[in-house]
C-alpha cells in the first residue's frame, strides 16, 4: 500500500489495527486509566482536642515550666503515632527574660505627663522631683499590654523621669540632628525604613535611657524580637555585633497609635513653653537578656527509599498568650499530617519537629540547624506550619503559602487549585508565592542554610499575640485545610509507591541530570527523527497519489490529535483552562492573520496542484519547527527532574517526528522541490528541538516554569491545528482518494496517542 497504494485488502488491515489501537488507548486515557490519587480521611475534632491541651498549658515562652509540660505532651503524642526516634532535645541560647512581668501577677505601668519647675534639680539624683516641680497633667498608669509591650532583648535599666524626645521616623539624618540622647526617652513613627536592629544600636550608641516605638493605625502593640541579620543568619540583638551591646540594652517599648498621640501632645505643649517639659516614667524591673533553654521535640516516619522531608511547627507562644490559634493549631496540625501518613508508604523519610523560641528570634529552629547541619544539608524539603487557622466568616479565608523556588511554586499551585475545587472549601482560597530567602517563622532559618521550603501561614486575627489568643478562637472547620494541602505536597515530593510511573521502566536512569549535555542530546536525538522521516520519502521512487493522501492525512492525524488531546486538553488540565486556552487561541490567530496578510495580493485559484503541495509542506514544516522549539523547552526542564522521564520523553517525540517528516518532506518532494530540498527542509524542522532544550538550560534557566513551557505549547497548538485543518486536510483530499485520507488520518492519530501514552 506504501509504495503503489494499489493493496485495498492491506488499506483495510492498517485501518482497522489503526482504529482499534486508537479506540482502545483513548479508552484507557480517559476512561479505564486512573490516576493514583490518594485520599484522606483527616480527623478536625480530634486536632481541636490537641490544641485544647496545648493552651491549657498557659504562655510557652521558651524555657519556662509550661514549655516543659507542652513539650511533654507533644513527645507523648508522637509516640503514639509511631513515630520512631522520638526525642526532645535542649539548647542553650540568648533569649529575652521577663522577670516579675507576668501579667496576671504583676502588673507592669508606665505614665507620662507635663511637669513644670526645674527638671533636675542640682545635687538631686536624676528622677527626683525638684523643687518647685509640679505635675500639670499625666496619662495615668498606662497597662503593660493593653497599652505597650515589651519589645524581645530591651534591657531593663530604665532611669525614671527621662524628657520625651520625637525623632520622626528614626532616620540616620534625625539621629544626627539630635546628636546626644542621654536620658531622653525617645519615641519614634516606625515605618520599616530602617530595622528596628538599626534604631536600637543607634539610640543605645547616642546614650538613649528608653525607645518608644508606634506605627501609624497600630492600636494593639505588638510583641516582636530584635534581631540582626548577620552572614546569612538571623541573630538575637545582644549576640550581634560581635556581643557589644549585650550589656548595653535599655527599655524598648511599643507603643500604641493613641499613646502615642498623648505623648505627642505633650511634646507640642513643652515645645511652645520653656518652663514645660514632658517626662516619661514607669515601674518595671527585671532582666529581658539572659541565657535560657529551648526546647525542640522531633520524630521520624522511615520511608521505603532515599529523601529526607522535615516538617515543622513551633510549639511556644508570646510570654503574655495561652497561644491557641499561635501556635497550638500548627502543632496540632502537624499531628494530624503524622496520622495520615502512617498510613502511606513513602519513598522519603518524614522528620516531623516542633520549635521552641520561634517568637523569640527563630530561636529552636536555628540551633536545630547548627546542631545537624550535614542533616540539613542533605534535606529535600521544608515545610513550615504556623498560625494556619482560616475563619472566612471574619474575612480570614486565604491561605498564605510561601515556596523558596519558582517551580515550587507552580507545583503548590497546581495542587492548592485541586484541593480547594472541592466543594467544602468553595468559601476558601490561597496564594501561593515566591519568597526565596525570607519568611516569617522558621521555615526563613531553613531559607537562610539554603534549604527547600514551604511556609504556611494565616492571615493576622484580632486575638494575635494576645491574652485572648484562647481556643475559642479557632475555627474548627477551617483546620483540615491545610492539612489536606500538605499532604497532597507530600504524596507528590516524598514519592508515593502507588503514584502512576511510566509505562516505559529505565534501569540506571534514577533521579535528574545534573549537565545541560544529557538533554542537549536528547532533544537533538528527538529531533533528528524528523530527518528519518525525510530520508523515507527521499528512498521512495514515486509518490501516487494514494501514498500522498494517506502521508498528509497522517500528519494531519498527528498533528490534530496532539494539538488538542495534549497541547490544549491536557496542559489545560495542568495549569488552568483560561490561560492555556488563550494561548491557543492566540496561536490560531495568528496563523490566520499570517495567511490574510501572505495572501492578500495572491490568486489562490491560479495556483497548480504541485504548488499548493509544495505550500502545504513548507507551513507543515514551519509549524512543526515552531512546535519542536517549546517541546525542546520541556524536555530541557524534565530531563533535570527526571534522566528516565527524559529518555521516555525523548522516544515518544521520536516516534511521533518520524511522520512529522514524511509529512513535510512528502508534498515538498511531490510539489517539485526535489528528493534532497524535500530531505533537508523535513531534518531542519527537527534542529529547533535542542535549540529549545538549549534556551531552556542556558538562557531561561530559573525563571522557566511549567506554566511558561504550557502556555507556550498550547500556543504551538492552535499553530498546528490551523495547518492541519487548513493545509494538510484540503490537500489530503484533493488527492481524490477518501479511503486513504480516512486511514492516515486514523493511523497517524494512533501512532500519536500511543506515543503519549508512553509517558505515563
Amino acid at each position: 500500500m506504501f509504495m503503489s497504494g494499489s493493496s485495498d485488502r492491506m488499506l483495510i488491515i492498517v485501518g482497522v489495527i489503526s482504529t482499534v489501537v486508537l479506540l482502545s488507548s483513548l479508552t484507557y486515557e480517559f476512561l479505564l486509566h486512573e490516576e493514583a490519587e490518594v485520599s484522606f480521611s483527616i480527623d478536625d475534632s480530634t486536632m481541636m482536642e490537641d490544641i485544647n491541651r496545648i493552651a491549657s498549658f498557659g504562655p510557652r515562652v521558651a524555657g519556662s515550666a509550661e514549655e516543659t509540660l507542652a513539650t511533654n505532651y507533644i513527645s507523648q503524642r508522637f509516640t503514639e503515632l509511631g513515630l520512631e526516634n522520638v526525642k526532645v532535645e535542649e539548647f542553650q541560647v540568648t533569649s529575652a527574660w521577663f522577670v516579675d512581668a507576668e501579667p496576671d501577677e504583676h502588673q507592669i505601668l508606665m505614665h507620662a505627663q507635663l511637669e513644670q519647675g526645674i527638671q533636675n534639680a542640682p545635687g538631686l539624683p536624676d528622677g527626683s522631683a525638684g523643687t518647685g516641680r509640679v505635675a500639670i497633667d499625666e496619662t495615668g498608669n498606662l497597662n503593660h499590654v493593653e497599652s505597650f509591650t515589651f519589645l524581645g532583648y530591651s534591657g531593663s535599666n530604665h532611669k525614671h523621669d527621662n524628657m520625651l524626645t520625637f525623632l520622626g521616623n528614626g532616620s540616620a539624618q534625625e539621629f544626627e540632628s539630635v546628636g546626644d540622647l542621654t536620658d531622653l526617652a525617645v519615641m519614634i513613627n516606625y515605618d520599616n525604613s530602617r530595622s528596628l536592629a538599626e534604631i536600637y544600636r543607634e539610640s543605645i550608641d547616642r546614650n538613649a535611657g528608653v525607645v518608644m516605638i508606634y506605627t501609624e493605625g497600630v492600636e494593639t502593640p505588638p510583641f516582636r524580637s530584635v534581631t540582626v541579620q548577620e552572614n546569612g543568619m538571623t541573630v538575637p540583638f545582644p549576640d550581634a555585633y560581635g556581643g557589644q551591646y549585650a550589656d548595653a540594652l535599655i527599655p524598648y517599648i511599643y507603643i500604641s497609635e493613641s499613646v502615642a498621640m498623648m505623648f505627642h501632645d505633650y511634646i507640642d505643649q513643652a515645645a511652645n513653653d520653656a518652663t514645660l517639659f514632658a517626662s516619661l516614667d514607669g515601674f518595671w524591673e527585671g532582666n529581658n537578656v539572659g541565657t535560657r533553654s529551648v526546647k525542640v521535640v522531633t520524630g521520624e516516619l522511615p520511608g521505603q527509599g532515599d529523601g529526607e522531608i522535615l516538617v515543622g511547627a513551633h510549639h511556644d507562644s508570646v510570654y503574655i498568650s495561652p497561644g491557641a490559634v499561635d501556635n497550638a493549631v500548627g502543632v496540632a496540625q502537624l499531628f494530624e499530617v503524622a496520622t495520615q501518613l502512617s498510613e502511606l508508604n513513602l519513598e522519603s523519610t518524614v522528620t516531623f519537629a516542633t520549635w521552641g523560641g520561634e517568637e523569640l528570634g527563630l530561636l529552636g529552629s536555628q540551633a536545630y540547624i547548627q546542631s545537624y547541619q550535614e542533616n540539613i544539608d542533605d534535606l529535600d524539603l521544608y515545610i513550615n506550619l504556623d498560625s494556619t487557622n482560616l475563619d472566612p466568616s471574619k474575612g480570614l479565608g486565604t491561605l498564605g503559602i510561601e515556596a523558596s523556588e519558582q517551580g515550587l511554586v507552580e507545583s503548590v499551585s497546581k495542587i492548592q487549585r485541586s484541593v480547594l475545587g472541592h466543594e467544602e472549601w468553595s468559601d476558601y482560597d490561597a496564594t501561593v508565592q515566591l519568597n526565596e530567602h525570607n519568611g516569617n517563622s522558621d521555615h526563613r532559618s531553613f531559607n537562610q542554610h539554603g534549604a527547600t521550603t514551604i511556609g504556611f501561614y494565616g492571615w493576622e486575627y484580632e486575638e494575635y499575640h494576645r491574652q485572648t489568643d484562647v481556643p475559642g478562637v479557632v475555627h474548627q472547620d477551617g483546620l483540615a485545610l491545610t492539612v489536606e494541602i500538605v499532604l497532597h505536597i507530600l504524596v507528590a515530593q516524598g514519592g508515593h509507591e502507588s503514584v502512576e510511573e511510566p509505562l516505559i521502566q529505565i534501569s540506571g536512569l534514577e533521579g535528574g541530570s545534573e549537565s545541560w549535555v544529557f538533554p542537549f542530546v536528547l532533544a537533538l536525538l528527538a529531533g533528528l527523527a524528523t530527518g528519518i522521516g525525510g530520508l523515507i520519502v527521499f528512498i521512495l521512487k514515486e509518490i501516487t497519489q494514494e501514498l500522498m493522501a494517506f502521508l498528509l492525512a497522517m500528519a494531519a492525524g498527528v498533528m490534530l490529535l496532539v494539538s488538542v488531546l495534549d497541547l490544549w486538553f491536557g496542559q489545560a488540565m495542568e495549569n488552568g483552562f483560561i490561560p492555556i486556552t488563550l494561548s491557543f487561541g492566540v496561536g490560531v490567530g495568528v496563523v490566520y492573520a499570517v495567511n490574510m496578510y501572505a495572501n492578500k495580493d495572491e490568486d489562490l485559484s491560479s495556483m497548480s496542484k504541485e504548488q499548493k503541495l509544495y505550500k502545504s509542506g513548507v507551513l507543515t514544516a514551519i509549524a512543526l519547527a515552531i512546535h519542536n522549539f517549546p517541546e525542546g523547552l520541556a524536555m530541557g526542564v524534565a530531563v533535570l527532574e527526571s534522566a528516565q522521564y527524559g529518555v521516555v520523553l525523548m522516544a515518544a517525540i521520536a516516534l511521533h517526528n518520524i511522520p512529522e517528516g514524511i509529512a513535510v518532506a512528502a508534498p515538498i518532494q511531490a510539489g517539485g522541490g526535489g528528493r534532497l530540498k524535500a530531505t533537508l527542509i523535513a531534518m531542519a524542522t527537527g534542529f529547533t528541538e535542542p535549540l529549545g532544550a538549549l534556551f531552556a538550560l542556558l538562557v531561561l534557566g530559573p525563571i522557566l516554569t511549567p506554566f511558561m513551557v504550557g502556555c507556550s505549547l498550547a500556543f504551538v497548538g492552535g499553530i498546528m491545528t490551523v495547518v492541519a485543518y487548513n493545509e494538510l486536510i484540503p490537500q489530503a483530499r484533493a488527492q481524490n482518494r477518501p479511503k486513504h485520507l480516512l486511514v492516515g488520518a486514523v493511523f497517524g492519530a494512533a501512532v500519536m496517542q500511543m506515543s503519549l501514552l508512553l509517558l505515563g
